[in-house]
């Protein structure tokens, strides 16, 4: 049996689509945990009647003793699920029919399967089921350095996992606003896990909603000391060459978009994050960004020139 789990808040409007995409699956061998985060709309009532004929849906409160968040709701779901296999899902995304039955077909073997995954916006229509727009998952020969590095990308709900093979490394952390999957699955691959690909769009996910995501890319400061977090633990565990340079890109993409904010609190907390963690790991790279906190320097004296300085703060 598969066990689905979906944390809620304030979704009575999305909800719908959600669950009859999930009812709607071929393979009828599942079952759907749903814990409500304490949402203040209708969701839980709209949830209740939506599967109130289906006992393979199970609704539940997160108790207020644990901590507010998906991650938590998540965490609270795994205690209580019977089912060999786990599939992490979002409350505005929307499964292909044959989702479950594909991925249960193609894991065989493996830990885990991953297919691809459809952005869309606003209602859903079915005909998105026969778009691909993505290049395709190539395989890797080493999971943990490619997912580290950006070039195997896989977000929270993109895997089917066999129970056994991620419970080990539960529960998620629930004290991050963001990249709290990127830090649980970089701990469960770097233990060598191997993956089966389905190269088609089986998980079809809205943007423009809200999501906490969403918030740290409006708001540098919403979710930087949680990327920060998840991305020790990946140095943690590793701190080639590869990974040292793609944190080291990514991080310099969020200290320029703090200088776009005029926050220059957090353009000091990712220049003292790379300098901390050692990111430029040669010769080349240390004059690079020697010339970058120098500019830094210049740039918040003069407090204007953006165009002119965004040059200046890349490798």
């Amino acid at each position: 049996m598969i066990s689905i789990i979906i944390p809620i808040y304030n979704r009575a409007h999305l909800i719908e689509e959600t669950l009859q995409s999930i009812t709607a699956q071929t393979n009828t061998n599942w079952e759907c945990i749903i814990v409500d985060d304490g949402s203040t709309d209708n969701t839980v009532k709209v949830t209740k009647s939506l599967i109130k004929t289906d006992d393979r849906y199970q609704l539940f409160i997160r108790p207020s003793n644990l901590k507010k968040g998906p991650s938590s709701c998540r965490n609270y779901a795994i205690t209580k699920i019977k089912g060999d296999y786990i599939q992490f899902f979002d409350s505005d995304d929307v499964m292909h029919p044959e989702h479950l039955q594909q991925k249960r077909e193609a894991i065989k073997d493996n830990d885990f399967v991953i297919c691809q995954l459809q952005d869309f916006k606003g209602d859903f229509d079915d005909s998105l089921f026969n778009t691909v727009k993505q290049s395709k998952i190539k395989q890797t020969s080493n999971l943990f350095e490619d997912f580290a590095s950006g070039i195997f990308p896989m977000m929270m709900v993109a895997p089917l996992w066999k129970a056994t093979s991620l419970k080990p490394y539960l529960p998620i952390k629930e004290d991050l606003h963001i990249l709290e999957d990127h830090e649980l699955y970089a701990r469960v691959l770097f233990k060598n896990k191997t993956c089966a690909i389905i190269n088609k769009p089986l998980i079809f996910y809205r943007i423009g909603a809200s999501s906490s995501t969403n918030s740290f890319y409006k708001n540098v400061d919403y979710g930087l000391a949680s990327y920060f977090e998840a991305k020790k633990t990946v140095l943690r565990l590793s701190s080639s060459d590869n990974i040292k340079l793609a944190i080291l890109k990514m991080t310099l993409g969020f200290f320029r978009k703090s200088i776009a904010e005029r926050n220059f609190k957090a353009a000091q907390d990712c220049l003292d994050f790379i300098k901390t963690e050692k990111l430029p790991y040669n010769t080349t790279l240390k004059q690079k960004m020697s010339r970058i906190r120098f500019f830094y320097t210049i740039f918040k004296v003069l407090k204007k020139g953006d165009t002119k300085f965004k040059p200046l703060f890349k490798l």
